[in-house]
This record gives C-alpha cells, sequence and structure tokens, in this order.
C-alpha cells in the first residue's frame, strides 16, 4: 500500500509540473514537415490532412484532442507520413476534447492512413469513406505511410449515413513497409479497425466497447494481424455487430467470378481473443443487433487461426454470398479460408436447444439474426463428403474446439471485470492438458516444444488441450511468432503476460487528460486495497443467474485454504454487501447474494483472497 501511495504521489507531482501549457488548434492542411511536442495539447478541428512530403511526427505522451463540433479528424495522405511513436509509460493519446465523464462515442472523427498500396477497386483507386478529399490505392504493395506505436485513440468514429463512415483508426491502402503495434481503439462510434485493401500488418491491437465492428476487413485487403483483444460492453449497431465483419467485393470493386480470386480480401488474423457481451449464454439480456463473433460474406477468404471467441450470440457466420459475387463457400473448400485451432465458448441459447457455435446462411438470409434457428448446411462443392461448411468447420482435423461457457471451461482471469483479464488461468484449456490414455493423464511441459505425435502411446505427445498450428496453416509466415498458445496471451504466470496492462484505458471516460504531457498512472486497485491480478488461488468462479432477479447464486472452487472476502460493488466504487468475510478451505463452495434490495443495474463482485482479486460481473434486472 505505502509504494502504490508513494506511485500515486509521484504521478500526481509530474501532472502538477506540466499542468500549464498552451492549446494549439490544427486545422486545414500540415505541408511541411512538423513535430508535436509534450509540452502542449493538440485540437484538430475539421479535417486535417497531412500532405504529400510532409511527415507529421509525435512525441511520447502528447494528448490529441477532436473537437466534437467539427468532427475533427486527422487523415495521413498519399505519400506523407507519419511518426507517432509512444511507449508503455507514455502512449499517446487522441482523444475527445470534452470534460471528463462528458466524452461519448463519436465525439471527433478518428485517423485515417492512405497509401499506394493494391485494392481490388477496378478503377484502381477510391476516395476515402466519410467525406475527406483523399484518395488511396495504387501499385506500390511495400508503401510506407510510417511508424504508429504506442497509440490510444478514444471516442472518435462517425456514421454519418450507412457505408460512408470513419472509423477509429482507418487503413486506406497502406503498404506493408508500415509499422503498426499497441494501439488501442476504444469506445468509437462506428468501427474500432477497418481495413479498405493494402498490405499493411499490426501486432498487438485492443478494440474497447467498440459500437459497430472490432475488426473490419474490406476492398482486397491482404495484411496480417497477430495478437489482438476484443472487449465489448451492451451496445450494437442497427447494421449488425461483430468482432470480424469482412467483405471481398462491392459495387465497384472486381467480381470474384469466374475464376479471378487474385484480388479477394485475405488477410491472416493469428492470436486474436474476442470477448463479446454474453456473459451468461441462457440469458437474452444482450442488444439484439449483436451479429456473431465472426461473419465472413461476400466472396472473401479471411483466415482466423489460433484464436478464442467467448460471448457472443454466434460463433461465426459462414455467410455464401448471391451469384453476383466470387463464393464464400468455396474459399472454404479451397482452403484460401482457414478458420483452424480456435476456441468457441459461450454461444447463445435462446431457445434452449441449440447452440450457435458456427451458423451458415445462403444469400444474405437471416444473417443478421443468427440466434434464429440453423440455416440448412448445403452447398455443392462439399456433398458428398461434408453437408457444408459449418460441417467441415467443425471437424475434427481443423482442431477447432467448442465449449458450453467460457466460466466453467475456458478459465480466463476475468473477461468481463472492469479492468479486463484476458490471461488463461492455469487451468485453461489453452495451458493445461486434460489428454488421457486409459487412466493416465499425459501432462502438458510448457518447457517444452509443442509435439502433437500420438503414436506409442503418445509417449512424446506435448501439448495443451487446445494448440496452436504455425506450421500447416497460413500463420506459418515468417511474420508470426510461433507462439505456444491460441488466443492473444500466454497463461505462464509471469506479469508480462498481459501486454495490455499499463499502456491501455479502460475507463477513457474519468481519465485525467488535463495535463500537456500523458504519464500512464499505476495500475488501479481493486476495492479490497490489493491490486487486481490473475488469482491462481480460484480454480472456478461462476454466478447465476445472470442477470439476477431475486438472489444470484457464486460458485467458487478454492484450490487451497485461505481467508476469504466476497463483496459487491456498484459502479461508483461503493461496496453495496460484503458476502462472506471469513476463514474457507479447498474445495468448492456456494454463496447466496441477495438482489432484493439492489437497484437495476450492473456490479462487481469481488474475490480476494491472500492478496489475490478476482472480479466478475453481475447484473441485476428486475
Amino acid at each position: 500500500m505505502k509504494k502504490v501511495f508513494l506511485l500515486s504521489c509521484l504521478f500526481a507531482a509530474s501532472f502538477s509540473r506540466s499542468s500549464a501549457f498552451t492549446t494549439v488548434i490544427v486545422k486545414d492542411s500540415i505541408s511541411t514537415n512538423t513535430h508535436w511536442t509534450c509540452d502542449q495539447q493538440y485540437l484538430l478541428q475539421g479535417y486535417v490532412y497531412v500532405t504529400a512530403g510532409a511527415t507529421l511526427t509525435i512525441d511520447p505522451g502528447v494528448i490529441i484532442k477532436g473537437d466534437k463540433d467539427t468532427k475533427g479528424a486527422l487523415i495521413i495522405e498519399r505519400n506523407a507520413k507519419i511518426s507517432a511513436i509512444g511507449t508503455p509509460s507514455q502512449p499517446i493519446v487522441f482523444t475527445s476534447n470534452q470534460d471528463a465523464g462528458e466524452r461519448n462515442f463519436g465525439d471527433w472523427g478518428g485517423v485515417i492512413l492512405c497509401g499506394n498500396a493494391p485494392t481490388n477497386w477496378v478503377a484502381g483507386q477510391a476516395q476515402v469513406e466519410g467525406g475527406p478529399r483523399s484518395f488511396y490505392g495504387g501499385n506500390d504493395p511495400h508503401d510506407n505511410s510510417g511508424v504508429m506505436q504506442y497509440v490510444r485513440i478514444e471516442f472518435g468514429g462517425v456514421a454519418f449515413s450507412p457505408n460512408n463512415e470513419v472509423n477509429s483508426l482507418t487503413f486506406c491502402g497502406v503498404g506493408d513497409g508500415t509499422t503498426i503495434d499497441h494501439i488501442q481503439a476504444s469506445f468509437n462510434g462506428d468501427d474500432a479497425f477497418e481495413w479498405f485493401g493494402g498490405t499493411v500488418n499490426a501486432k498487438y491491437l485492443v478494440a474497447l466497447n467498440t459500437w459497430d465492428d472490432d475488426f473490419d476487413t474490406d476492398c482486397g485487403f491482404q495484411g496480417k494481424v497477430q495478437f489482438g483483444a476484443v472487449i465489448r460492453y451492451n451496445n450494437a449497431d442497427l447494421s449488425g455487430s461483430k468482432a470480424f465483419e469482412s467483405d471481398s467485393y462491392q459495387a465497384g470493386t472486381a467480381s470474384g467470378i469466374p475464376a479471378d480470386n487474385t484480388k479477394m480480401t485475405r488477410p491472416v488474423f493469428s492470436n486474436i481473443t474476442a470477448i463479446g457481451p454474453v456473459v451468461n449464454p441462457a440469458t437474452s439480456a444482450i442488444d439484439p443487433n449483436f451479429v456473431a463473433g465472426a461473419h465472413i460474406r461476400r466472396g472473401s477468404a479471411i483466415s482466423i487461426l489460433n484464436s478464442v471467441f467467448a460471448g457472443w450470440p454466434c460463433g461465426l457466420l459462414i455467410d455464401e454470398s448471391s451469384s453476383a459475387f466470387g463464393s464464400t463457400a468455396a474459399n472454404i473448400l479451397s482452403d484460401e479460408l482457414q478458420f483452424k485451432n480456435n476456441i468457441i465458448c459461450g454461444t447463445a441459447l435462446p431457445s434452449g436447444s441449440f447452440n450457435k457455435d458456427i451458423v451458415f446462411v445462403k444469400d444474405g438470409a437471416r444473417s443478421l439474426t443468427p440466434t434464429n434457428a440453423f440455416a440448412a448446411d448445403t452447398v455443392t462443392p462439399f456433398a458428398p463428403t461434408y453437408a457444408g461448411p459449418r460441417a467441415y468447420l467443425s471437424t475434427y482435423d481443423l482442431r477447432n474446439k467448442m465449449y458450453a461457457t467460457e466460466q466453467s471451461s475456458v478459465f480466463l482471469g476475468g473477461p468481463w471485470a472492469s479492468v479486463p483479464n484476458l490471461v488463461p488461468n492455469s487451468t485453461s484449456p489453452i495451458v493445461y492438458n486434460t489428454w488421457k490414455v486409459g487412466t493416465t493423464t499425459v501432462t502438458y511441459d510448457p518447457s517444452k516444444a509443442i509435439n502433437t505425435d500420438t503414436s506409442g502411446g503418445m509417449a512424446v505427445f506435448n501439448a495443451p488441450a487446445v494448440f496452436p498450428d504455425f506450421t500447416a496453416t497460413k500463420a506459418s509466415d515468417p511474420f508470426f511468432t510461433p507462439v505456444k498458445y491460441v488466443g492473444a496471451f500466454a497463461g505462464t504466470g509471469s506479469t508480462s503476460d498481459n501486454w495490455m496492462k499499463g499502456w491501455c484505458e479502460f475507463d477513457p471516460n474519468k481519465a485525467d487528460y488535463s495535463s500537456a504531457c500523458y504519464v500512464a498512472p499505476p495500475p488501479p486497485e481493486d476495492h479490497t486495497g490489493v491490486a487486481q491480478v490473475n488469482n491462481s488461488l480460484f480454480a472456478n468462479a461462476t454466478v447465476y443467474p445472470n442477470p439476477a432477479q431475486d438472489v444470484a447464486t457464486l460458485s467458487l472452487d478454492m484450490k487451497q485454504n485461505g481467508n476469504l472476502k466476497i463483496a459487491v460493488i456498484d459502479m461508483t466504487g461503493k461496496v453495496v454487501k460484503t458476502v462472506f468475510n471469513g476463514s474457507s478451505v479447498v474445495g468448492n463452495q456456494t454463496f447466496d447474494i441477495s438482489t432484493n434490495d439492489m437497484p437495476n443495474g450492473l456490479y462487481v463482485i469481488a474475490i480476494s483472497s491472500d492478496n489475490k482479486v478476482k472480479t466478475l460481473k453481475l447484473s441485476v434486472i428486475k
């Protein structure tokens, strides 16, 4: 506690020393090399263009605000560059110019990068959506639009009209000479990240509480992305919200038929953890505009590998195009579209009789309502071996694993906590092996290489229950780091496992941007006075029903004896009630939580033992 208090004082002193600053209003064009420094803030008014030949350099910790009235936005045009290189302790922050507590989705525009990399527009180029004057596209897949590292983009994204939007961070024909990593897009009014063609690669992307889609790929995008986190709250767009939305073709692009697939959208994503809004699969208390963890349509050949989808109305929605465009199903059959070594868990059960892990629809039918009954899984190219894409993608050879819930099977640290923890616990199938030969469990040794050879009674077999593949899939490309786990986070028990820690912000509406130079505060304490960390003392913790009306039951597995405290906290941080405070023994225990006296709303259940904490969300709806 003394150490945390001292750090807080030091940060407060830092803020007070830099509190005197000027705000530089930026509008129109930046046509010469320009340097933004950390002794003043910058306000974008209207569309601000960095023009060809100019480089905009932004120092660590610089705060750039978008004007709400004029929907300020920053556009890096073709042959211009951005050099925005933050650090883990001093990320660069693009945010709303509204006061803390008053910031909201779509307060300003966002950041747009335009390059000369190929797209599938028949004209070879196109104008940026949302109204900017800028064009993108060309013939240079290695084009360089600059560098963005350790950058946060908050409260941007404006949907002016359907298919006419500015996103949080938009890549328009951006080439793979560009460096993109450690970017967080939060509370954005349209998509978090959208790619219109191009070949740019990226690592360590975080999408927090997006309004529409998190990763939207269009117009022939063919780049690569590894390590991404999606965290959704209960709000969605009328167009249907997904973690992934992917299209190859539309009016004005190549058609993909009869056999020209060279310009299809075919990026490769690996090691993504996408957390949807469905905390309890048995409840329907989610925004009905949520669609799926991934919606692949209109001839796309996106590949999603070694990833985790938890808590979506539908896990994967394969949408076979009309005859006007290329075939999504054919891309699966040809192995252009790979969906392999993934976990899908906690999909909604609206009727109580079927799960929506993988859904197939034709001609867009029911594509926005995948929680209805299964569509017919029949596509001629798959017959007679498989009925269709859903049947094929569920086969054992593709190593896609389905679990009923995250809480009872996958065991992430706290995906729906106020400060999300997506690191797998020690008993998660991501890091733990439950394979058996007879009555003998084959133990996974994470210090050794993964070996899936099952011969000789699995004598040399060494792998967790769900393991990645960086050899026989599109993730064999040298861009991808061949890690030993699926999803975005390792589960080694090291503090470095959670790469979001420090530079990310999970409550940006309350963030303090009153100083010129932003310095990330120390990790927040929970309300029991100990740092929030992944707790290996709890093998599993679930609360049900959720939402609750009169009473909720907390089920908890203790892995060892110890002191235990369970408290319910409202969203203002006030302790509503203490459920238990005493000693606890190893094993499963249940605790009833009366909600009769609790108003409707969202609460946090904080479970602490021996200076370790686990948090769960609880909704009360009467």
